[in-house]
């Protein structure tokens, strides 16, 4: 009902600011024009004059997307970078992976606005994903460096390439923007935004609100995501005082994880069991049952045997209920000051809060009654306060800058357990209280110092040198005041020299480019990185674990061809040091890691990327990567010898392959995309794959004449995965694995095909 009412109203609102804008002087924002669009130039910009393999993407990528879909979609139409997701709008975390060049979504560096987001991991311990840091509508661009990453960026985790997210700043002109999209699998998404414009004082407003609910493509359940962002920007002087705050809660109902097994045996529509909680019940009886009988001890539920029902043959194949819960705020205030003709400075205040909670039917314990079932939960705290300050000085041929980004971030992460019954079952997406039993409560903290100094040189008009160093010093700590692994101590990674350096040369329009860079990745506080282990094995690693590193060197040609422009670039990375935390038996049972340094990987391949502006409003983009990722040694996993040496990593496709066909004439625009990803590995052995899949999307629309009644109105529809292609989409949602024998249920299906209408009015 709701719903219903949600629809009226935004209906009414649209159709309303119709006729007002009817009445102005001049078209409102987004009407459409006689002159047609550039398809292409607000799409994929190749990163001139930039010293490493960078790209952006500008709002009109995004704004092409099913509204409530992550940037990150729109960021995978660049070149090596691969993106899986469960769902159809690349929000759903859990099942969402990002990887650029052969490093996952954890080895990349993540800012929006300059602010830390942190690894971006699904447990994350040290910021947010960007699906709950802004309404996707929100972002203006996204930069995106597929290699080395910038020396300024406020990151301890860019092994490899980063993101950096840039947000929409308030308009200059009194305005906004309705929009309501309706689709398949009851999705609804509803946004608006007020803009100010300029007041009497100086000073630019805006405020927007997201709401998204979409039932799951499969089983029971959906995801919901409620957003309220604001910015405001004052002059003071010469100066610029720039504030945000951002609040997110986001809810979504898990995917079952799927194994090769359970994939061939059931297929790609086996999910959580909700609402069959008979079958959740049989299941977890059963499996103690077969307990009680290899033990010789009698059966505990002698009425319901010792066999699984149909099509199940393990208490694990599948249990009755999983989702989680975020809450967030994340807010900054940043002073641009120009101090003098030559002399820039700028310094940043930030603070992010955030609470959260994931939570499982598990058959492992059960409740205190004896009742087969509980709710086992991971909650999660955050509570960041950083801030970066940065000085450029434009000296002649020179411009320097330096900069320095402190971080103190205290994080907890509690496992509980709450009783389930007949009568009773917990919400998994709700803020559950009164835990019956606790394994550990842990107080986790990270202190992040970092700095920056580099020079860009420009030697003569066709040739500039950058380069210069960064460092950074990361203590991890943790308290455990409840709970078995008891763990306490401390633990740093350190490196003050992280050299880069660069170089572009034009000759006439095109240009030439290479970059070499080196980057640590520091400890991370959770029970992914050194603490997810025993007090006796952290102190076997602390002085001994060494922090990952990696040596990039790359190099390119950006061409200008006239209608045809694009680049081709070349890579080379050394990963070193790589940490392995190596798991045993299914992920629902919790059971520690052990993180070990397993030698190096090597990563080398090639980019080709381009734009074809056939007429002014209809152009082609294309693109290929190859990237070759293998392991550099084999393994030891407790006693075990693991063959992984010359072993493609997992979960690193060899081929990518991207094109879409753009239209624009300023009335009717639409899009046609296709991307190809090859073959992964799921396991470290090679032993276990996944085939390649090809996914086409599409999008069309039409705005009104700035002369009709419905000015600013706009109507698009999207589509994607058009041809329903059945696919697995993320791997690792339940960890890694080195072989087929230890493999547990890890493969997240992909969304078949769904349809989805807006209507968006600018005013």
């Amino acid at each position: 009902m709701i719903y219903k009412t949600m629809l009226l109203a935004s209906a009414t609102a649209l159709f309303a600011t119709s006729g007002l804008a009817h009445a102005q002087d001049t078209a409102p924002v987004g009407a459409a024009t006689s002159e047609p669009q550039d398809a292409a130039a607000e799409i994929v910009v190749y990163g001139s004059g930039k010293v490493r393999q960078e790209q952006t993407v500008s709002r009109k990528a995004i704004e092409i997307l099913p509204p409530g879909s992550s940037p990150l979609k729109a960021v995978a139409r660049l070149p090596g970078v691969a993106l899986q997701s469960s769902d159809p709008f690349g929000s759903y975390e859990l099942g969402t992976r990002l990887s650029v060049r052969g490093f996952n979504q954890s080895q990349m560096g993540y800012t929006l606005d300059g602010v830390p987001l942190g690894d971006m991991f699904y447990n994350n311990h040290n910021g947010l994903h960007i699906s709950r840091a802004i309404a996707a509508e929100n972002i203006a661009r996204v930069d995106v460096s597929q290699g080395a990453g910038s020396l300024g960026i406020a990151s301890t985790s860019n092994l490899g390439g980063n993101l950096e997210f840039v947000s929409r700043a308030p308009s200059q002109e009194l305005g906004g923007e309705v929009a309501l999209t309706y689709g398949m699998y009851d999705t609804v998404h509803l946004y608006g935004r007020l803009d100010s414009g300029e007041l009497s004082t100086g000073t630019l407003l805006s405020i927007s609100g997201v709401i998204h609910d979409a039932s799951k493509w499969k089983g029971f359940g959906g995801q919901s995501d409620n957003k309220v962002n604001g910015k405001i920007v004052q002059k003071i002087g010469e100066a610029t005082l720039t504030g945000w705050v951002n609040y997110s809660l986001h809810k979504e109902r898990n995917y079952a994880d799927l194994s090769p097994a359970t994939l061939s045996r059931i297929g790609y529509d086996l999910d959580f069991l909700h609402p069959d909680y008979a079958t959740a019940i049989l299941l977890s009886q059963v499996s103690a049952n077969q307990t009680a009988a290899a033990g010789r001890r009698p059966l505990p539920f002698p009425t319901v045997g010792v066999a699984f029902p149909a099509p199940y043959t393990n208490v694990n194949d599948t249990y009755y209920d999983s989702g989680g819960v975020r809450r967030d705020w994340l807010g900054a205030v940043t002073l641009d000051v120009p101090v003098a003709d030559w002399l820039d400075a700028s310094a940043t205040y930030y603070h992010h809060y955030d609470k959260g909670t994931g939570g499982i039917y598990t058959p492992a314990v059960f409740s205190p009654d004896g009742f087969p079932l509980s709710v086992r939960t991971t909650e999660y705290g955050i509570k960041r306060d950083g801030g970066l300050a940065r000085a450029t000085a434009t000296l002649g041929v020179h411009t320097i800058q330096i900069g320095y980004w402190h971080e103190d971030n205290r994080a907890s992460t509690d496992r509980n357990y709450y009783a389930a019954s007949l009568t009773n079952r917990p919400d998994v997406t709700t803020f559950l209280t009164n835990p019956f039993r606790s394994d550990f409560l842990t107080d986790l903290t990270t202190v992040t110092n970092q700095y920056f100094v580099s020079d860009s040189w420009k030697v003569i008009d066709t040739l500039t040198i950058a380069g210069g160093f960064k460092g950074a010093r990361v203590s991890n700590g943790i308290t455990t005041t409840f709970g078995t692994p008891f763990i306490n101590g401390r633990i740093a990674a350190k490196d003050l020299f992280q050299p880069q350096i660069g170089a572009t040369y034009r000759v006439g329009r095109q240009e030439f480019f290479a970059n070499y860079a080196e980057n640590m990745r520091a400890y991370i506080s959770s029970f992914r990185g050194p603490f997810g282990t025993t007090q006796v094995g952290f102190e076997a690693i602390r002085n001994t674990l060494k922090p990952e590193t990696s040596r990039t060197v790359e190099s390119g040609w950006r061409f200008d061809l006239g209608p045809v422009r694009g680049v081709v670039a070349g890579y080379d990375v050394k990963f070193k040091n790589r940490l392995l935390a190596a798991f045993s038996g299914a992920n629902i049972l919790g059971n520690p890691s052990i993180l070990q340094n397993v030698g190096s990987v090597t990563s080398r391949g090639v980019e080709v990327a381009a734009t074809y502006q056939v007429a002014r409003p209809l152009a082609l983009i294309a693109s290929y990567s190859y990237n070759d990722s293998t392991y550099d040694d084999d393994t030891v996993n407790g006693a075990a010898f693991v063959r992984t040496k010359g072993v493609r990593t997992v979960d690193t496709p060899a081929h990518l392959g991207k094109g879409e066909i753009n239209y624009d004439d300023g009335r009717f625009f639409g899009n046609l995309a296709g991307a190809y990803t090859s073959r992964r590995n799921v396991t470290y052995t090679g032993d276990v794959t996944v085939k390649g899949y090809t996914l086409f999307d599409a999008a069309i629309g039409y705005r009104f004449p700035a002369d009709s009644t419905f000015a600013g109105v706009e109507i698009q529809i999207n589509a994607v995965n058009l041809t329903d292609e059945n696919y697995i989409a993320a791997l690792g949602s339940g960890q890694f694995f080195n072989n087929a024998t230890s493999l547990n249920n890890t493969l997240q299906a992909g969304s078949p095909r769904q349809v989805f209408g807006t209507l968006r009015r600018r005013f």
